[in-house]
């Protein structure tokens, strides 16, 4: 009696080392709202007409665009206004760099 075809399986299962390897790499599994629902697009236009200017670069007397919002704290999940602030790319991917290690910097969050 023959075989069935094998069929594809869209969901492999999930071993114990992949799903730390999806913890560690799932940025928005820590966020109360992920970047591309409404809400989230909405609070963004917020900040970034309330602070149209890069915090960081006017700490350095430079007048730069805020094009990103960045969680001061560095927790995704807390939206509230007063910890949320208006950074150009540069200054966005840079403070994100530090705060997780990345480019060969010591991690200092948690």
């Amino acid at each position: 009696m023959p075989y069935a075809t094998p069929r594809h399986c869209p969901m492999p299962r999930r071993t114990a080392v992949h799903q730390a390897q999806v913890q560690r790499t799932d940025r928005q599994g820590k966020r109360t709202l992920a970047t591309n629902c409404a809400a989230w697009r909405r609070l963004r236009a917020r900040v970034l007409t309330e602070q149209p200017l890069c915090a960081d670069c006017a700490k350095r007397n430079r007048i730069t665009a805020a094009t990103q919002v960045d969680h001061v704290d560095g927790d995704p999940s807390n939206n509230e206004r007063h910890n949320l602030q208006g950074l150009c790319a540069s200054c966005h991917s840079s403070k994100t760099n530090r705060e997780q290690g990345g480019f060969g910097n010591p991690k200092t969050r948690t």
